[in-house]
């Protein structure tokens, strides 16, 4: 059983190797698990990222995404002891970057405008039971 991490985007991600140089973390073209897997993503390019830290994840994200964007992330499991794909709604979270705030199904939080990186790594940000959508506006 392995797992994989993907990340759908509003706009293509150009330049891979600088994400990797940048935030020390591999990226890659996700698309052929778009189409041979059951991916509850709903944007349309698709990467598979690897060997991140949560930290550099919110790093890039906070410098890729623009105001208006939105960026879907799923882990994705391959193998029998999980279904191909689950999707549970109500454990679905929102991270708002520009507010600073992260929503799950127990209610919406408020991060400190001074350390909020730091605090949004120690939530929830991956899973593999519903995406977890980062917006900024």
């Amino acid at each position: 059983m392995s797992n994989h991490i993907f990340i759908a985007t509003m706009k293509p991600i150009e330049d891979l190797k600088y994400v990797f140089e940048r935030y020390n973390f591999g990226i890659g073209s996700g698309e052929d698990y778009r189409i041979g897997c059951n991916l509850p993503l709903t944007l349309p390019y698709v990467y598979e990222i690897y060997g991140y830290e949560k930290l550099s994840l919110i790093s890039f994200l906070e410098e890729f995404m623009e105001f208006g964007d939105v960026v879907e992330i799923y882990e994705y499991w391959e193998g029998q002891a999980l279904p191909e794909s689950i999707n549970v709604p109500k454990e679905a979270r929102t991270i708002n970057l520009l507010q600073r705030t992260y929503k799950d199904e127990f209610g919406e939080y408020q991060f400190d405008k001074r350390n909020w990186m730091e605090e949004l790594a120690t939530r929830t940000v991956v899973s593999n039971r519903s995406v977890t959508t980062f917006v900024k506006y």
